[in-house]
C-alpha cells in the first residue's frame, strides 16, 4: 500500500513537470499514446480485407437496388396520382 502513495505523488509531480515542460508537451504525449495504440492494434491480413472488402460491395450494391426499386415503385405512383 505503501507503493500506492508514493506512486500518486509520482503521478501529481510528473503534472507539474509536464506544465513547465512546454506548450507541445500534451501532443507530445498525445502523439506517443497514439503510436502505442496503433502497435497493438490486430490488421488483417490480405485474405481478410479482401473477403471484407466484397462482403461491403455486396450489402452496398443489394442496398442500391432496393433503394432504386422502392423509388422507382414510389415515382410511379406519384406520377399516377399527380398526373
Amino acid at each position: 500500500m505503501g507503493n500506492r502513495r508514493s506512486a500518486g505523488k509520482g503521478k501529481a509531480q510528473d503534472k507539474k513537470e509536464k506544465k513547465k515542460a512546454g506548450r507541445f508537451s500534451g501532443t507530445v504525449d498525445f502523439v506517443r499514446g497514439v503510436r502505442g495504440e496503433l502497435r497493438r492494434v490486430n490488421w488483417p491480413n490480405r485474405d481478410q480485407l479482401q473477403q471484407s472488402t466484397a462482403v461491403v460491395l455486396i450489402i452496398v450494391l443489394a442496398l442500391t437496388l432496393y433503394v432504386s426499386l422502392w423509388d422507382y415503385v414510389f415515382y410511379h405512383l406519384a406520377r399516377l396520382v399527380f398526373a
